[in-house]
């Protein structure tokens, strides 16, 4: 019998990360990392495709399936990149505040009422007009109707003028949910109109290299939700894409710990992400995820995101007690490789936030801004005070200013970071050890401590800032603000065995096993075990978890539908459908059961799968008295199917 194997890229942050897997056996046969190359992704995933293909005797026509994921649809979102999009709004015009990321748009007359009934028709003729000026030189349309959730034919009916008019893709708002928020809807289907060209040529890269290199399997996609779907849907619905990175990462530490109810802890460079598995399931947001200033429709995991990782920067607070975090910044050993001068450069100005120039997006530059640009380019790397005199009369460098290119991402600073305190302390190297060196006496030195105490302090800091993080995520999950006293804050660091508070000793007890993956996860994550009242997993390969769960995972789909209570009926809606109606809350129930069930375990099926598990959720909302307090009327109940499935390599 041949063997099935999987190949899984996870296009990330910083590297990109590439499996090949024994699919039945999970067990791993090769693995590699690349540098992402953010001007062009598919250089650095074939760059970690070809590494972890060469020296291998891998029959390359056992590759029956090929798993990616990316954070390229999170990232073009955030940046502003994507396709140009008309917009035709029927029955609603934006608030100002509103700012959809449209080109062009046109709003009609039409809509419905919360109940489905057609409040004004469809103008042909007005229609006809907004067709020919929004979809022209647009990349594609999207049609978004108010309360098209509860009726579904005008934008179906306006999908459809649009297609016999021009040759556009064209999106619908009513696609994505059943939810109501014109503006919610609108957002998601802007997006998913814009990611299009952009999804689209990635994916075409993709094909065209894995049959260059012989492998012929099927390719999937990661979703935000944990789950894989086919590379014809993803060219159909690319915003599924968003939060796909976290994502995968939470179902690589299901696959390589064995553990279905655990808290997968997945630390990198720049963050730490946190979220939960339930019985196999993924816990979702079903609020829908927030990208930049958006909050959309897309169902992603709920995930607790944190700016600790093993390039945070390490400060001290007007207390001299040492800070972690959020910014990422470049580890002296790092900085020492890119730039052969750093060394020196650090000696003489004994200043260890240097600036380097990171290349971007560098068309929408004022003029102060490039001379700024071009001086750090020519001179990394470099100080505020050497920007400053450099300089001199020509531009005013103030730290607002610098601030703000550091935070569009044009500029970045060297710093201290656990990195250098592992590189100091012998347990990791991937730079310059000679510069952590130098730079953990510099930082010592300004508290008065041994260069050796003060690495052991970070490590220290850092275990703990996981468990902080961990008891801040079920904090929020419980319906609690997190707060920003001292005393939260000494409770909390207290908890997480960092110290004793008044001679009380405190120890968290999570409930689920923690899965530590990523990098840096034996060194930061592992010893958390030491301090609680539960389990800590580091997994073998935890270092490419993510690209284990891009291609170890299963293909999902989820659909909701809602039960709303109108002039003592109950009506259910849902997308791409007219509502129902019923007499009674449980045959409601009931009927959005068997509704969500077989639609998704339908569409689950035409992707060409095996094995189909549905799990069917019903969550009442109800009414909250005067003091916010629940009461036992039932406002609407949401009912919500997941279906998971393993696809077909035969």
């Amino acid at each position: 019998m041949a063997v099935k194997l999987g190949l899984g890229i996870d296009n990330g942050g910083t590297y990109t990360d590439v499996v090949i897997v024994e699919l039945d056996t999970r067990r791993i046969i090769s693995k590699a990392k690349s540098p992402t190359t953010y001007d062009d992704l598919s250089i650095g995933i074939l760059s970690a495709v070809d590494a972890a293909l060469a020296g291998r005797s891998i029959d390359r026509t056992d590759i029956k399936l090929v798993g990616i994921s990316t954070t390229l649809a999170t990232n073009s979102i955030l940046q502003g990149k994507g396709g140009h999009v008309g917009l035709i709004g029927m029955g609603w015009k934006p608030d100002p505040e509103w700012n959809l990321p449209y080109n062009k748009s046109r709003f009609i007359k039409g809509g419905c009422d919360s109940v489905g009934h057609v409040n004004v028709s469809i103008d042909e003729k007005e229609l006809e007009d907004a067709i020919d000026d929004v979809g022209t030189d647009v990349d594609a349309v999207v049609v978004s109707g108010m309360f098209s959730v509860c009726n579904g034919y005008q934008e179906i009916f306006v999908r459809d003028a649009v297609r016999k008019r021009k040759k556009v893709p064209v999106i619908m708002g009513q696609s994505f949910t059943s939810e109501l928020g014109i503006m919610e809807r609108t957002v998601t289907a802007i997006l998913n109109a814009k990611l299009l060209p952009i999804i689209n040529d990635f994916l075409d890269g993709i094909e065209k290299s894995m049959k260059a290199r012989d492998i012929n399997g099927r390719i999937f996609v990661f979703k935000g939700d944990g789950g894989l779907m086919s590379i014809a849907t993803a060219r159909e619905m690319p915003v599924e894409m968003v939060l796909s990175g976290p994502a995968a990462s939470l179902m690589g530490g299901k696959v390589l710990s064995g553990e279905d109810d655990c808290w997968v802890v997945d630390m990198g460079g720049t963050s730490t992400d946190i979220a939960c598995l339930d019985e196999g399931f993924p816990r979702l947001n079903m609020d829908g995820a927030m990208v930049g200033n958006w909050r959309t429709r897309v169902k992603g995991i709920d995930i607790w995101t944190s700016g600790l990782g093993g390039d945070s920067i390490i400060r001290l607070d007007k207390d001299y007690g040492l800070v972690v975090g959020p910014e990422k910044v470049m580890p002296l050993a790092i900085a020492s490789v890119r730039y052969p001068n750093f060394k020196e450069r650090l000696e003489a100005t004994k200043d260890l936030e240097m600036f380097t120039a990171v290349r971007n997006d560098m068309s929408r530059l004022t003029p102060k801004e490039r001379l700024l640009y071009d001086f750090v380019h020519a001179n990394a790397p470099c100080t505020w005070a050497e920007m400053i005199t450099g300089l001199e009369g020509k531009a005013v460098v103030t730290s607002t200013f610098l601030e703000s290119m550091r935070l569009r991402g044009l500029l970045m600073r060297t710093g201290l970071t656990p990195t250098d305190a592992l590189h100091h302390l012998g347990i990791f190297r991937s730079g310059d050890v000679e510069a952590s060196n130098m730079g953990m006496k510099m930082f010592g030195d300004r508290m008065g401590e041994d260069a050796d105490v003060l690495a052991h302090m970070i490590m220290k800091l850092m275990i703990t800032r996981v468990g902080e993080e961990l008891l801040k995520k079920g904090l929020i999950d419980s319906g609690v603000k997190v707060g920003d006293d001292q005393a939260f804050k000494k409770l909390l660091r207290g908890t997480t065995g960092h110290e004793k508070l008044g001679g009380f000793g405190m120890r968290m007890s999570p409930g689920k096993t923690i899965v530590g993956i990523g990098a840096p996860a034996k060194e930061f994550i592992l010893p958390l075990q030491d301090r609680i009242d539960g389990k800590v997993i580091v997994p073998e390969n935890h270092e490419v978890g993510n690209a284990v769960g891009a291609v170890c995972s299963e293909v999902s789909e989820l659909f909701s539908a809602q039960v709303y209570v109108r002039d003592d009926k109950f009506l259910v809606f849902s997308p791409m459908s007219s509502p129902s109606q019923y007499s009674q809350l449980g045959e409601a129930i009931n009927a959005a059961r068997s509704l969500t069930s077989s639609t998704v375990r339908d569409r689950i099926t035409r992707a060409g799968v095996e094995d189909v598990r549905v799990k069917v959720d019903v969550i009442e909302k109800k009414f909250a008295d005067g003091y916010g307090r629940e009461m036992k009327f039932v406002n609407w109940v949401d009912v919500r199917a997941i279906a998971l499935a393993k696809p077909k390599l035969d």
